[in-house]
């Protein structure tokens, strides 16, 4: 957390303490600008610039928001009289950085480049607390596949060319699958990320609900929430409702131990608040992973491929259905196995599993664990954040072919 006295905030928080608004919970100001070049053939055919700036004010617990950032647009929306504000500013809008040649490059197809800058400020309990959040570079394909990356993006990163194997089609019904780090981030995100955010606990659309302190699967996996891993895009210095970063553990070696909360629904949970994310000053902060880092011990040393019928690289997306409690995965890149080796490519498919065969059919973990690219973004509620992750490989048994 920062104070910021040279841009007028510390006393901007002091005057809206010291005006004691009726029900006034925090005052969240933001600034976001970006870029976007569309490539064709390798070079910038297009660009697009926008620029966005609002405040937001939570009283008894709704919120009012609005374009713009000067004092009478504050102050009313703070139900006060201009004149009662201090003056005050934001950061400074950041320039767009030059595009790199050698990121327009048709090696891999891309079709489009964004870069993202956002800064923000919530006062609360007469402090001003700035929020950073790393500079963004989203990136996307022919194909409509997108990586998101902080800004520059690693110029090592391609995106995949269709390997030089037979086509085929998933076989139907139960296998074991070797997830590759991207894919078992994924997994993770739906399994134990989102089913661990607090206001999802509270209403019953979680099966970890009334759980914490079993142990959810047989590997010694950990799973932790960081917003404190700055070479990752979920990344941020405080939440959005002003407290410090900090890592969350949510899984301790197998054992349930954690859950991610805002003030209100810490206060219900009898845990400790400081994930709160809004996706904008027109949303309000809700309980929202940052992002999701698991670690194994004594992982195998290299992923287990003679174990396994297919191997899955990358998932386009992945949902928890709260009703039935099972997890959907729709595979983007997956391979069939024999002997250890990749003996065909197979068309996108779904896999199935209920959170029970999916937490008791974890089998291993293997190195190399990395970061993940995609799939960036997490929505909620139409609400969109940027999230990051870091896996393992991870060998699955009893998921469904659909």
């Amino acid at each position: 957390m920062e104070s910021d006295r040279s841009t007028g905030l510390a006393e901007l928080a002091a005057a809206v303490a010291k005006a004691r608004v009726r029900g006034l919970e925090d005052v969240y100001l933001e600034r976001r600008a970006e870029m976007t070049w569309r490539l064709a053939e390798g070079r910038v055919v297009g660009r697009e610039a926008s620029l966005h700036e609002g405040a937001a004010v939570r009283r008894d617990g709704m919120l009012a928001s609005g374009d713009g950032l000067d004092r009478p647009a504050l102050a009313s929306l703070l139900g006060l009289e201009g004149r009662a504000l201090p003056p005050f500013s934001l950061p400074r809008w950041a320039e767009p950085p030059h595009l790199d040649p050698s990121l327009a490059t048709p090696a891999d197809g891309r079709t489009a480049v964004r870069w993202r800058w956002s800064r923000a400020v919530v006062l609360a309990a007469g402090r001003a607390v700035t929020v950073s959040r790393p500079n963004l570079a989203e990136v996307t394909s022919a194909s409509g596949q997108r990586a998101l990356f902080r800004w520059p993006p690693d110029g090592r990163f391609r995106f995949r060319a269709p390997e030089d194997l037979p086509p085929g089609s998933a076989r139907h019904g139960k296998l074991r699958v070797l997830l590759a780090p991207a894919a078992a981030s994924v997994l993770l995100h739906e399994l134990v990320g989102h089913p661990l955010e607090g206001d999802l606990l509270l209403r019953g659309a979680s099966p970890w609900r009334g759980r914490s302190g079993e142990a959810i699967v047989r590997i010694p996996l950990s799973v932790t929430d960081d917003p404190t891993r700055d070479d990752l895009p979920g990344s941020h210095t405080a939440d959005d409702e002003g407290s410090a970063a900090e890592p969350r553990l949510l899984v301790d070696a197998g054992v349930l131990c954690g859950a991610l909360a805002d003030r209100r629904t810490a206060e219900l949970l009898g845990v400790a608040p400081g994930n709160a994310r809004r996706a904008g000053v027109h949303c309000p902060p809700r309980p929202r992973i940052s992002n999701l880092v698991a670690t194994a011990r004594d992982p195998l040393p290299e992923p287990p491929r003679a174990e396994a019928s297919v191997e899955v690289e990358a998932f386009a997306s992945g949902t928890l259905e709260p009703a039935s409690g099972t997890i959907l995965l729709r595979v983007r890149r997956a391979f069939s196995l024999r002997r250890g080796e990749r003996r065909q490519a197979l068309e996108p498919f779904t896999l199935a599993g209920s959170v029970d065969d999916v937490t008791a059919g974890l089998l291993a973990a293997a190195e190399p664990a990395a970061p993940a690219a995609e799939p960036g973004w997490c929505t909620k509620e139409g609400e969109a954040v940027p999230t990051g992750g870091h896996a393992p490989w991870l060998l699955l048994d009893g998921l469904e072919v659909r």
